[in-house]
């Protein structure tokens, strides 16, 4: 059985994908800050190898890649939302490690590394809907410019040693885990202003639309990657687009609660519009979507109601 080593494995999706691979028999290792929150693994702790380490520290990434055969690397110190002024930050917090890590897994004999990107920062604005692999890549944001920079290295690594490289540009995921009280997932976010009686910001007036995805369908995605030879390049996308008011929307209606609003102005990194084609993902990974929208988020408002009473 293959080894796996899931680097951000207490965050929402590493989290989630730990949580699977046990459910399939295995123990797979996660690398995390010892200040993570455990508090969705708590159940299946004793199934985990965990290595408590920095991002930074050469010595830990070591130790958690020693004996692994693939490397989930799902680590992101920044957010969409990430001013330009952080860029520096970025490249010392994100870039830079990333390459460490490779060089290390080089070191290490692993035979393949799973990056999560960002399908929805990445492309910039559309010139066509839904948005291939192909679509020029125009990052409006510093995020989605650090996703890219990271991108293009972990290609040259591709091209250049025998390692494989899978990179999943996944749209906007949501479910069991994510933050509620966070920065980030407009869903999340939405439904905790809903249990708590919170005020909602809203960019602009809410007409933003995204692609979004229930994380069962991403950690399926991010196994068939694993389990596939050869180096890629895939959307990891639902295909149809939300706006935020429409998710706003369907949030209340769910949750049977009216929540408070406050608009505020647009931000300049946000594109208009993003929706992903997912044709790629079905011709190489045989993958596709299993959880429709109102489904995943029937789902993520049960596991919160249930978790907190």
């Amino acid at each position: 059985m293959a080894k796996h080593l899931i680097v951000g494995g207490a965050g929402f999706i590493g989290g989630n994908l730990a949580r699977e691979l046990v459910g399939r028999g295995s123990k797979p290792r996660i690398f995390t800050r010892a200040s993570s929150s455990l508090v969705n693994l708590v159940d299946i702790l004793g199934s985990l190898d965990i290595v408590y380490g920095d991002f930074l520290d050469d010595v830990a990434l070591r130790r958690a890649v020693k004996g692994i055969d693939t490397v989930f690397h799902l680590i992101s110190t920044t957010f969409p939302g990430t001013q330009m002024e952080s860029s520096v930050y970025d490249i010392f917090s994100n870039l830079l490690p990333t390459i460490r890590l490779v060089e290390i897994c080089l070191a290490s004999g692993v035979k393949k590394i799973v990056y999560a990107s960002s399908g929805g920062t990445i492309y910039g604005e559309p010139k066509t809907i839904p948005i291939t692999e192909e679509h020029p890549l125009r990052p409006k944001s510093a995020y989605g410019q650090s996703k890219l920079t990271i991108e293009n290295y972990l290609n040259f690594y591709a091209r250049s040693t025998e390692l494989d490289i899978n990179v999943l540009r996944i749209s906007n995921p949501f479910g069991f885990g994510q933050k509620l009280l966070g920065t980030q997932g407009i869903i999340a976010v939405a439904m905790g202003c809903a249990y708590y009686n919170r005020v909602l910001k809203i960019y602009g007036q809410g007409e933003t639309v995204r692609d979004y995805l229930y994380i069962s369908d991403v950690v399926d995605a991010l196994i068939r990657a694993s389990e596939r030879s050869g180096s890629s390049i895939v959307n990891i996308s639902s295909g149809f687009g939300h706006s935020v008011m429409e998710v706003v929307e369907a949030v209340e209606k769910i949750s049977g609660k009216m929540i408070q609003k406050e608009f505020v102005p647009a931000r300049h990194g946000d594109v208009k519009v993003n929706i992903l084609s997912n044709k790629l993902a079905k011709e190489i990974y045989d993958w596709t979507t299993k959880v429709d929208f109102q489904e995943g988020l029937r789902m993520t408002w049960e596991y919160l109601i249930n978790k907190r009473t």
